[in-house]
Formats: structure tokens, C-alpha cells, sequence
């Protein structure tokens, strides 16, 4: 059924209602001024629109009203349902609708619209074809509209002083909602501007106005109408604006926005003009900061957008000037940003460590030490990822242990002590230490590196390992040639093998120092590593693997100097020692070395080249003064030679340039020993025996020796010193026997006596006074007797007197020849004078077997084999005696011994007058006790006595006894 043309209109103007934007003119917000809940309204709008158009009352209602209850104070909901209402014919509750709705938009015009249109519901229908009162235009226009004709509503309109009536200013109003609803927005602004040239728009019509021309697009007709007045509200002033800024005219918009300074009633109506301001600041940067913001959280936007578009311009004190509007503790970030834009670093690192301290804050510590950095701000920056390290729980943890470590390479010198003491802590885990030590290594902090690194964990990288070798170097060649070894473990390459066969050598692990050379290719090696190699092989005594060396050196075309000839030298020595000549002396030709001198004279004296050798060890010792091993190999060669004197001046050097070397100071004893000076042998004797004292000296003396072979070195030292200091020398020895017997006499050879008695003085002559050689001249005067015809116990008959000399040609040999005048004493028909001839010789043919007091052991044997052949030239008698005893001497305390002990003796005398030869073949054993004493630091024992006694038998004898036993008793001193 058709409903009259007052509800069809008031219908089509509810249905055109949502197009309109009361919120743009100033109304209470509505469907369309908040997006969330328009898009909880949409739905139901549009399928209650579809309900009406297919008639369905029901789900047109329920629909209206479940939009109506998510937006209860909504105009559009509220017409929305009204319409409905008054559709399906419940006008009554459409008007409560109203009703209802007019209590939270009183003023809005859609409301002042519906209510005229709606009155005419009661009354009766009209025939409107053909009638042309106002009344019947409108509702034809209605019909028009609700159709989708604008063009005949159009026309109903246009017909004279329709449209200044009520009816068709109603209808004008719906032509205006119709056209924006289907899309025709230029008819719409046709009409509206048609009502205000009229002065037919209210205050609240104006703003529909100026909204729908924003709708439109017509910003220059928006502005104009806005120019007119009453339109200049904060929310049309903002619609506006966002209107201009939309099409993108930044300059039209900044001079729109100079001209207002709006006060908005909500916060975020002011934000989105402060956002429109900082949108035209690049062309206006004065209007941001001139606006007055009413709400602090928009100041801080106004703020944060400010500060860096000024600090971009570098108008820094626009950016402190808004910065002081806001508390200190605000807008860190671009404070620090401002703070480093003026050079304020101290400030700019306050703000960091301030930032950094906020929650999450540490995640800031990569960028902002970067920014510091990058400004300049190096120290700053340090303090800052310093107070951080090391960086627990930061995700750019590996970024700011890179960052740091640069910064240690580039300024060290940033790092205080402190500083440095913090970083060589060792951090708590390898990977966190693998990320500490580039730090260090950047400081070359060696010491660092090895404190972190004391752990040696296998987890170390090949890199680390390689580093911790370098630190040690040279003072610990043994931990560092192990980093070396681990590295190479890890990633063997060349460059790490060199390094470590480097270092096995500088630590003298000179076998792993060959092995690691051996595993580098030779192609991957430089000239000097070659001549390292070989240097390496000819120390191990690989003189085959050096040659391929220097082979393979002189194959790359290696430089062929001194060094190289030097080695190959040595390489050659051992396969051709005359090869090895032509070797050094090319490198005595290139390049004049003492080492190279000094190996040439080794070669040219094993060859028996003395002359030359010492001609090369001359140059030597020319080119090293100071270098007292070869001043010394320069005296043994002068005493090669048979220059003594020379050699002794060269070992004199060689001592004064190291007068702590006991070699050298016995080698100057025996020297001036064998040059007869007794008096600087003694001297350099005794300098041995205080060097002995020393556990160093003794050490280097002997090379490892025991304390037993010291203190018999100190004791042969001590008897030489003894020795050579001694003048005079006294002896006595006296033989008591049961019977006579031919036992050997020192007193007179060849004489049998039952016992015989002697006592002797000797004095040994300055050697300086008889030749200057060491050969011993001495004089010698004795009184001897023996027992008598009448085989007396006591040896005091015939005594005799001798005078004579000693010599003893030979230094190393205990030969004695002497001669000797003997003179009886007193009157004896059984003695008469003569001149005795004789040569001597005693030999124990070991040190370790001389009667002589040893200084080791409990005991010792002792052997002697004594020789003498004397002749009488007044009794032209010649008597010839071997004499040969074994013994044990079994020490009692120190410098006393028993010595148990076998004696064979063999005599033959030549008589004279044809008397024939006459022989003796005895064999003894015995028992002595022999007392040493008087020894002092420097002088052995120089006083003996011994007690024994002995039984002989004899084989042989031209003496009618065979078996005899003595006692015996010698002293000397």
C-alpha cells in the first residue's frame, strides 16, 4: 500500500541521513567520528537498509535496533530506526524516537527537518497529480527523490517562489542529502550555495556546508564561506587544514596555518594539528614552534618533532628552546642528539647512561656508543661501554666487544690503568673470553692476554693460540713454543708452523723445531726460513737435511753471502772437511767473521796445519779482542806451536775477560807450571781451589760432576799448591829387621844391611834461576848408616855422607837422575868415599792408585812400581832394583788409613873385578799405618808418617837368609 507523500519524505530524508558529517560542523561526535564504532554499526545499518527495500518490518526493526543500542546517543541511529518506524506505519514510536534523540542533539538541523515533513502523517491524502501548491510540489519532489530522479525534483524546484517556501526549502534540503547520497556532490553544493544566497542557512546549516564542501574538494569555496564567519571553530579550522594537507600543498597549508592559533578542547584534536604544523616545517619552521600546545603530551610531541627538524637545519637553539619548555628527565634521546650536535660530550654520555639505565634501556648501548664514536666522542664512548661491560644479556654483545677492541687499536691510549686492569679479568666463559682478548691484543696488553689465557683451554681458537705465542716470546720460549704447538694443532698453515718452528728453536726444543720445518712445504718458504732450517738441522747434528736446505736455497736463487757459505760449511764439514775449507774461506772472503776465522783454524789444525791454523785464529782474535774463547784457543795454538810465552799472554786475556772461568785459570796454572813461574802457578792454583768453593764454579768446572770428583779436584789442587810453594823438603825412614836382607834401600842401592837409617834434606831450586823452564833442580844432602857386619839391631854404623842433585827432566814423569858424592863420617875401614850415579822412576799409573792421600771414598788401592839403577864409578859396581807393591789403604778417620799390602822386589848386582852378578827374588806382605796432617785451604798434607811391618821371603838371594821380617818407619815433611 502507498503510504502518503509526508511519510515518503520524511523516510527518504532519514534514508539519506548517514551521508551528512555532524561532527565536521561541530555536533556531538556521531557513527562517523569513531572508526571503531562505525565499524561495529556499519553491519546493521546496511542490512536493516535492505530489510526496508525488501519489506521485511521485522529484520529492518531488529537490525535499526542493535545499531541503536551499540551507538544509543547517535543521531544517524536514531533516524535510522525512525524511519523504519514510520515506513512500516508506527509513527508513534518514531516519534519517541525523535523525541528521544533530541535530548542529546537539540541543535542538530536534521531533527528540525523531520518533524515539519512528518506533521502532515494525520492528515488526508491529497490528489497531487496536477495540483501545483507547495505542499503537492514537495511531494512530488519527495516522490522524485525516493525514486532516484534529481532531475524532476530539480524542476519542482525551479518553478517561481516554490523554493523560498517552506515546502520547497525542505525539499531543497533533501535534494541536497539525495544528491550526496548518490555521488552527485556538485549538485549538492549547487543547491546548498542556492540556500545561502538566500540567507536561507542557519549557523548549523552553514557547517553542513562547509563540511560537505570538504567532502566536495572545494577547499577555495570552504575557505571563502569560512572567511564569512562562524566557521572559524579549532574543529573546523582542523578539517580544513587536514583538508589542504591531504592534496599535499604544504605552502597553502602553512599559510592557512599561520593565521590560527586554535585552542582544541581534546588532546587529540590538538595532536593532529600539531602533526599537520610539523607536516610544512621545512618550509615554516617557525609555526610548530610557535603554537602554544595545551596539553603536555602534545608539548612533548610538538617537541620531539621539533628538535630534530632543527637539529637538521642546525639551528640548535630553536631545539634547546623547545627542549626547556619540557622537565629535564624528558626527551633523552634527542637531548643526547642535541648534546652531540654542539660538542657537548660529558652531557651527551649523562644522556646515554641515562637512557641505557631505563628498562630495556641496555639495548641502546650499540647506537649510542656508536653516535659517540662517529662524533668524535671516543673517551665518552669508552666510559660508557666500559660501565656496561661486559655487556651481560645485550643482544649486540659481539657488536660492542668488536667496538671496544677498535677503539683500544686506535686511541690506547684512553684506557687508564684501571681500565686496563678491569679487562685482563678473566671473563667467565671461553666465548666470552675469545671476545675479551681482541681487546687486549688492540692494547698489546701481552700481559693481559696471558692472565685471561691461563687457563690453556682446549677451546681455544687456532687465532688466540697464535696471539698468546707472540706474548710470550722470549720470556717464556717454553709456554710460548706450546701456544705455537696448539694453534698449529688447530689450523696447521705455513705461517703458523714457521712461527713455531721459530720459537722451538729460540726454547732450544730444537727437535720439534726440526719436525715443524720438515712439515713446511719448501715452496712455502722464504730464503730465511731456509737458512733458519738448516741452521736448525746442523744444531741437531743433521748435517744430510741442512745440505737439502741449502740446496734448495741456492736452487731459488737465494742470496749466496757469508751466512750461507757458513752454513754450508758446516753442513759439508763432517762429508768433506776439505769442501768445508773452500766454504769458509769464501766466507772469510766475503765478510771477515770471527766465528768463521776461528772454524777454518779448527779444520787447518786437524789437518796438521799448525802454522796456518794459528795464522787464522790470529785474525780471529784481531777482529774479537774482547772474546776470551778465542784469546784461549789462540793459547792453545801458541802452545801448539811452542810459544809458551805467547800463549800464556792470550790466556792472561782470555782471564781478565772472564776471571770467574775455571778452565782458563787451571790453564794458566799448568802454563806457568810448565814455564817454571812456581810462584803464579801457586797463585792460579789457589784461585782454582776458591772457585771449587762455589757451586756454580764447580758445575761449570765439571760439567754435572759429583761432590766426590769436586773434592778430589780440590785435593789435587791443593797438593799442586802445596807443591809448588814448597823450598825445602825433609824426609827420614828407618828398617829394622831380624836378619840382613837385600830389601831396596834408597840409602845405598845394593848394600844388605839388617836395617839401616837415613835422614835427608832437599832444596828445590827456582826454576827462573836454572833455565826458566819448569824442570826441578835440586840439592840434596843426607846421612845414612846402616847395621854393620856385625848385624847390629840399630842402624848406626859406617854412617856416610851424601851431597848431590836431583833433576827431574821430565814434567809429567816421576824420573829423577842424580849424582852424588859420598863421604864416610868419622872413622870406619868398611866405608870409604865415592861418586854415585843413578836414575830413578816411580809410576802408579793412576792418580786413583797413588799412595797420596784421597780426599773420596773409604779406601782405595794403591800400587807403585819403583826402578832404580845406580852405579858406583869408584867401585865400578852397578846395582838395578824393580820393586813392585800392591796395597789397600782402609781410611780410619780423615788423614789416616791402614794399608795391608804385597811387595815383590827383584835386585841385580853387577860387582866389580869380575866378581860376577849376583841377584835377589823376594815377595812380602805387610801392614802399614800411615798419618797425614798439617793440611790448610789451600796446601794439602804436607806431612806424612808411616808405620809398618813386613815379612819377606826370598826365592833367589846371594844372602844365606830367605826369610826376614822389618819394621819400618818414614816421616817427611
Amino acid at each position: 500500500m502507498k503510504r502518503p507523500w509526508p511519510i515518503r519524505c520524511a523516510v527518504a530524508l532519514l534514508v539519506m541521513a548517514p551521508t551528512w558529517s555532524p561532527h565536521a560542523a561541530g555536533q556531538a561526535p556521531t557513527v562517523g567520528g569513531s572508526r571503531y564504532r562505525q565499524f561495529l554499526v556499519y553491519p546493521h545499518r546496511q542490512a536493516g537498509y535492505a530489510a526496508m527495500r525488501a519489506g521485511n518490518e521485522r529484520v529492518a526493526v531488529e537490525e535499526f535496533e542493535r545499531a541503536r543500542a551499540l551507538a544509543p546517543q547517535d543521531i544517524d541511529t536514531a533516524l535510522d530506526l525512525a524511519a523504519a518506524y514510520r515506513h512500516f506505519g508506527h509513527a508513534v514510536q518514531a516519534q519517541q524516537v525523535l523525541d528521544e534523540q533530541r535530548r542529546h542533539t537539540p541543535g542538530d538541523p536534521r531533527l528540525q527537518v523531520a518533524a515539519p515533513v512528518a506533521a502532515p502523517v494525520a492528515a488526508a491524502a491529497v490528489d497531487c497529480s496536477r495540483d501545483n501548491r507547495p505542499v503537492c510540489r514537495a511531494r512530488r519532489g519527495f516522490d522524485d527523490l525516493q525514486a532516484g530522479d534529481l532531475a524532476k525534483a530539480q524542476a519542482e524546484l525551479d518553478a517561481p517562489d516554490f523554493a523560498r517556501s517552506p515546502e520547497g526549502r525542505a525539499l531543497r534540503h533533501a535534494l541536497v542529502q539525495r544528491a550526496v547520497y548518490l555521488g552527485d556532490r556538485q549538485r549538492a553544493a549547487a543547491q546548498l550555495a542556492e540556500l545561502d544566497a538566500g540567507d536561507e542557512l542557519s549557523a548549523d546549516e552553514r557547517g553542513q556546508w562547509f563540511s560537505l564542501l570538504l567532502q566536495l574538494g572545494e577547499l577555495d569555496a570552504a575557505r571563502q564561506l569560512q572567511s564569512r564567519g562562524g566557521l572559524d571553530a579549532p574543529a573546523q579550522n582542523l578539517a580544513l587544514a587536514e583538508a589542504i594537507g591531504g592534496r599535499g600543498d604544504r605552502k597553502r597549508l602553512a599559510a592557512y596555518m599561520a593565521a590560527r592559533q586554535p585552542a582544541f578542547a581534546s588532546e587529540k584534536d590538538e595532536r593532529r594539528w600539531v602533526n599537520l604544523l610539523a607536516s610544512v616545517v621545512h618550509d615554516r619552521p617557525g609555526l610548530l614552534v610557535r603554537y602554544a600546545a595545551r596539553y603536555p603530551a602534545n608539548a612533548a610531541l610538538q617537541a620531539r618533532l621539533s628538535v630534530p627538524l632543527a637539529m637538521a637545519r642546525g639551528d640548535s637553539a630553536m631545539a634547546q628552546r623547545m627542549l626547556s619548555r619540557l622537565p629535564d628527565g624528558s626527551l633523552r634521546e634527542e637531548r643526547f642528539s642535541l648534546d652531540l650536535q654542539q660538542g657537548r660530550h660529558a652531557e651527551a654520555r649523562q644522556q646515554a647512561e641515562a637512557l641505557i639505565a631505563q628498562p630495556e634501556g641496555y639495548r641502546l648501548l650499540d647506537p649510542l656508543s656508536y653516535r659517540l664514536i662517529e662524533a668524535g666522542a671516543r673517551g665518552e664512548a669508552k666510559q660508557l661501554m666500559l660501565g656496561a661491560y661486559p655487556f651481560a644479556g645485550n643482544p649486540g654483545r659481539a657488536a660492542l666487544f668488536s667496538r671496544l677492541a677498535v677503539l683500544a687499536g686506535e686511541q690506547p691510549t684512553l684506557f687508564s690503568s684501571d681500565d686496563r686492569a678491569r679487562l685482563r679479568l678473566p671473563l667467565e666463559s671461553v666465548p666470552l673470553r675469545v671476545a675479551q682478548i681482541p681487546i687486549l691484543s688492540a692494547l698489546r696488553d701481552c700481559e693481559g692476554i696471558r692472565q685471561v689465557m691461563a687457563d690453556l683451554s682446549p677451546d681455544y681458537p687456532a687465532g688466540l693460540w697464535r696471539q698468546l705465542g707472540d706474548c710470550y716470546g722470549n720470556d717464556r720460549p717454553g709456554l710460548a713454543e706450546y701456544a705455537y704447538a696448539e694453534a698449529n694443532k688447530r689450523k696447521p698453515d705455513s705461517d703458523v708452523t714457521r712461527a713455531l718452528a721459530y720459537q722451538a728453536y729460540g726454547a732450544q726444543d730444537y727437535a720439534t723445531a726440526l719436525q715443524a720445518w720438515r712439515s713446511v712445504p719448501a715452496a712455502h718458504m722464504q730464503p730465511a726460513d731456509l737458512l733458519a732450517a738448516a741452521t736448525t738441522a746442523l744444531t741437531v747434528d743433521d748435517p744430510a737435511v741442512a745440505r737439502s736446505w741449502l740446496d734448495t736455497y741456492a736452487a731459488q736463487g737465494g742470496r749466496q753471502d757469508h751466512a750461507y757459505w757458513w752454513l754450508r760449511a758446516q753442513a759439508d764439514e763432517p762429508r768433506d772437511p776439505a769442501l768445508a775449507r773452500v766454504d769458509l774461506e769464501n766466507a772469510v772472503a766475503t765478510h771477515a767473521d770471527p766465528r768463521y776465522y776461528a772454524r777454518l783454524a779448527a779444520l787447518q789444525s786437524r789437518a796438521g796445519e799448525a802454522q796456518p791454523a794459528l795464522v787464522s785464529l790470529q785474525r780471529a782474535s784481531a777482529l774479537a779482542p774482547d772474546d776470551s774463547r778465542l784469546a784461549a784457543s789462540l793459547g792453545y795454538a801458541y802452545l801448539q806451536a811452542g810459544a809458551p810465552d805467547e800463549a800464556v799472554a792470550q790466556f792472561e786475556r782470555a782471564h781478565r775477560a772472564n776471571p770467574d772461568d775455571p778452565a782458563l785459570t787451571r790453564q794458566l796454572l799448568y802454563v806457568h807450571q810448565q814455564l817454571g813461574d812456581n810462584a803464579q802457578a801457586q797463585a792460579y792454583a789457589a784461585q782454582a781451589i776458591d772457585q771449587l768453593g762455589s757451586v756454580a764454579a764447580a758445575d761449570t768446572v765439571g760439567g754435572g760432576t759429583t761432590q766426590e770428583d769436586e773434592d778430589q779436584q780440590r785435593y789435587t789442587l791443593r797438593r799442586l799448591h802445596e807443591d809448588l810453594g814448597r823450598k825445602w823438603r825433609f824426609n827420614a825412614d828407618m828398617t829394622l829387621g831380624d836378619t840382613v836382607s837385600s830389601a831396596a834401600n834408597a840409602a845405598a842401592p845394593g848394600v844388605s844391611y839388617r836395617s839401616y837409617l837415613q835422614l835427608e834434606a832437599q832444596y828445590r831450586f827456582d826454576p827462573h834461576l836454572t833455565g826458566g823452564d819448569a824442570n826441578t833442580l835440586a840439592a840434596y844432602a843426607r846421612v845414612f848408616a846402616g847395621s854393620g857386619v856385625s848385624g847390629s839391631v840399630w842402624p848406626v854404623h859406617s854412617p856416610m855422607l851424601g851431597v848431590g842433585l836431583h833433576w827431574k827432566p821430565l814434567l809429567a814423569q816421576n824420573v829423577v837422575l842424580s849424582i852424588e858424592q859420598q863421604t864416610p863420617i868419622g872413622d870406619s875401614r868398611n866405608t870409604r868415599s865415592d861418586t854415585m850415579l843413578r836414575a830413578s822412576g816411580s809410576w802408579s799409573f793412576s792418580p786413583r792408585l797413588s799412595d797420596d792421600w784421597h780426599a773420596t771414598g773409604s779406601g782405595w788401592f794403591t800400587q807403585n812400581f819403583y826402578v832404580d839403577v845406580a852405579r858406583y864409578l869408584r867401585a865400578r859396581q852397578t846395582v838395578f832394583t824393580a820393586d813392585y807393591l800392591l796395597g789397600w789403604q782402609r781410611k780410619l778417620v780423615d788423614g789416616q788409613t791402614i794399608e795391608p799390602y804385597v811387595h815383590v822386589q827383584y835386585t841385580g848386582i853387577d860387582r866389580a873385578h869380575g866378581a860376577g852378578y849376583a841377584r835377589d827374588a823376594r815377595a812380602g806382605v805387610g801392614l802399614q799405618w800411615n798419618l797425614w796432617y798439617g793440611e790448610t785451604r789451600y796446601d794439602a798434607y804436607p806431612h806424612r808418617f808411616s808405620l809398618a811391618l813386613e815379612g819377606q821371603h826370598a826365592f833367589t838371594s846371594y844372602l844365606r837368609e830367605s826369610n826376614a821380617v822389618f819394621l819400618i818407619v818414614r816421616t817427611q815433611w
